[in-house]
């Protein structure tokens, strides 16, 4: 399903079917990204099918971001979505990706998804309690698809390219080693790559700190990674057309008072500046960073190229001799 209408959509199971079964059910999330999504599809039903003389509506954000603004930002408290992408490459620690640049990165700030929901409640409580609307249609359920796609295109190409330059201008302190990366749509060359430089450095270092007498983790922590990243895989490498005429329209309906309070239009969006906010952000609250700290960072930072330089001219110096001898 490419394309998603803010309509809803028919599910396999309803709620109280699974609830009836009994033994385990395969493959019934099939159609949907995650179990995640599959479950709120299941919610969606249960209110269609039981809700419709409730003031509900439904409200569909897609990426969470960091904030734009509010409460200051950048703000940001987990790991999830991207920056469980972007710590991983500006630290150093990861080096493939397996993405399709060209794709769209439908991420949403925060405070964007905190003002429209916001929005929407008014929205419902207005359709409802207006006497002089007696049409059903005027209290039919609505669905709204939140997204930054449709006013405000970025693809991943785009939104890696913001990180990196950030990432130049004032690399992480903690940073195990210099940020590079390459990216493919291919499976096979990103397994294979990943096995290069991932697997066999971790194995030459987790043999490091055994010969040290401490306990082997980096091959551990390249698997946890990994598997984070094959959640974000689909994202990355497949886009949707989303219908959001529900969320624009409610937009023009805000005085424009409310449209400065309650901002979550995406028209002419700053993608620059909120790329900006997101690394530092990144960096403040989840890195736990100091920002007088630059310098020294960007000090390690040319050290640390350094040291890529010489293992990047040892490699391609020791292949070919490697490869003459063979023969």
């Amino acid at each position: 399903m490419d394309e998603i209408k803010e309509q809803f959509y028919p599910i396999p199971l309803t709620a109280d079917e699974i609830k009836n079964i009994s033994e385990p059910v395969i493959n019934v999330s099939k159609n949907w990204p995650n179990t995640y999504n599959f479950s709120k599809a299941i919610t969606e039903n249960m209110i269609a099918t039981n809700g419709n003389h409730l003031p509900i509506s439904i409200f569909r954000p897609s990426i969470f971001g960091s904030t734009m603004s509010e409460p200051y930002p950048g703000w940001v408290e987990n790991i999830n979505g991207p920056p469980g992408l972007v710590i991983p490459l500006i630290i150093g620690f990861w080096r493939v990706l397996l993405v399709d640049k060209t794709k769209k990165c439908d991420i949403i700030p925060a405070d964007y998804i905190v003002n429209a929901m916001i929005s929407v409640m008014w929205d419902t409580v207005n359709r409802h309690q207006d006497t002089n609307q007696i049409k059903d249609s005027n209290k039919k359920l609505k669905i709204f698809n939140f997204v930054s796609g449709v006013e405000s295109p970025l693809n991943w190409g785009e939104f890696l390219n913001e990180i990196y330059d950030n990432y130049m201008e004032n690399p992480p302190l903690i940073s195990i080693w210099y940020s590079f990366y390459m990216f493919s749509t291919n499976s096979i060359v990103v397994y294979f790559m990943k096995f290069l430089l991932h697997r066999i450095p971790a194995a030459f270092m987790d043999i490091g700190m055994l010969i040290c007498g401490k306990s082997p983790r980096m091959l551990k922590q390249y698997s946890k990674v990994d598997r984070n990243m094959k959640v974000l895989n689909l994202f990355m490498l497949q886009e949707w057309t989303f219908e959001n005429k529900n969320t624009q329209e409610l937009w023009l309906q805000l005085s424009q008072e409310d449209q400065h309070l309650f901002r979550f239009s995406f028209n002419e969006f700053n993608w620059k500046l909120y790329i900006k906010h997101y690394y530092y952000g990144i960096k403040k609250h989840l890195l736990k960073e100091n920002e007088n700290d630059s310098e020294k960072a960007l000090s390690k930072n040319r050290r640390l190229f350094c040291l890529h330089r010489v293992c990047v001219t040892i490699i391609f110096l020791v292949l070919p001799v490697t490869v003459i001898c063979k023969r």
